[in-house]
């Protein structure tokens, strides 16, 4: 009985259309769900161009439609689709046998620091010593900036001017931060267009795993301790890999201002 009662309230938490907050009154997490990943649409933004993902990025090659049995689909598209995540071999020449498979489960699911940065071009040496980040204490960091308030990952055409860190700022967390195993970044990119390499290499080295494209909508969540879950396709070899993500309230009453009303982006 307990185990049907437990299916039952699986259940009654995914709505009929796989949109919406996914929660339960008993799943230990004050109810709900905030799903911070980026939809895979014809119009997601794509790493340098105008147009986004487009409509190939889904091929149904059977279709119920059409008289077969079932519907099935083939996907095509980059590693660094949406939100994913890097794995060491990405940008770091002595780590190329580093892939997906190697990058560690544990640094992106736990406590997890939401700060935000505002009205900061880019995550410099200055912008972060300002940030006041805690010495100790936070293995995971997930930044909030201007990509956010300007819809950066709801906008079809690449935009250059992202937010992130320059290879100063990279180093600086690097040596003042170095309990941090994990950041999570609102756009494509953990690293500024014109520190693209040497950014993501001094993370990267570090053993950071960096979490980009979140969704983190203001109207949703708080700044503050959240528990991070984010699930990685596990692909042999690979550069980096899609990424399904979400955060769920920690014993912090701050953690959510309300129970959001979508669950997908």
């Amino acid at each position: 009985r307990a185990l049907l009662l437990s299916l039952l309230a699986v259940l009654l938490a995914v709505p009929a259309n796989g949109q919406g907050i996914c929660s339960s009154p008993n799943d230990g997490h004050g109810g709900h769900i905030v799903d911070i990943t980026a939809t895979i649409r014809a119009s997601l933004p794509t790493w340098l161009s105008e147009t986004g993902l487009g409509e190939g990025h889904r091929t149904e090659t059977w279709s119920m439609l059409n008289g077969d049995d079932a519907n099935a689909s083939e996907l095509t598209f980059s590693a660094h689709t949406g939100t994913h995540v890097d794995a060491p071999r990405h940008f770091v020449p002595w780590k190329n046998q580093h892939g997906m498979e190697t990058v560690d489960i544990g640094a992106m699911n736990g406590p997890a620091l939401l700060i935000e940065a505002y009205d900061v071009p880019v995550l410099n040496r200055e912008a972060l010593e300002a940030l006041d980040i805690p010495n100790a204490g936070v293995s995971r960091l997930i930044i909030r900036t201007d990509n956010t308030r300007r819809k950066l990952m709801h906008t079809t055409a690449f935009t250059p001017d992202y937010v992130a860190f320059d290879t100063e700022g990279a180093k600086w967390l690097v040596e003042h931060r170095p309990d941090i195993r994990a950041i999570g970044i609102d756009y494509l990119s953990i690293a500024a267009l014109d520190h693209l390499v040497e950014a993501h290499v001094a993370l990267l080295d570090h053993g950071i795993v960096p979490i980009e494209g979140l969704v983190l909508d203001e109207d949703n969540i708080n700044v503050g301790w959240w528990w991070l879950h984010c699930a990685p396709l596990k692909v042999e070899g690979s550069d980096g890999a899609p990424a399904r993500a979400w955060l769920t309230p920690v014993n912090d009453p701050a953690g959510a201002k309300k129970p959001p009303r979508k669950c997908g982006q």
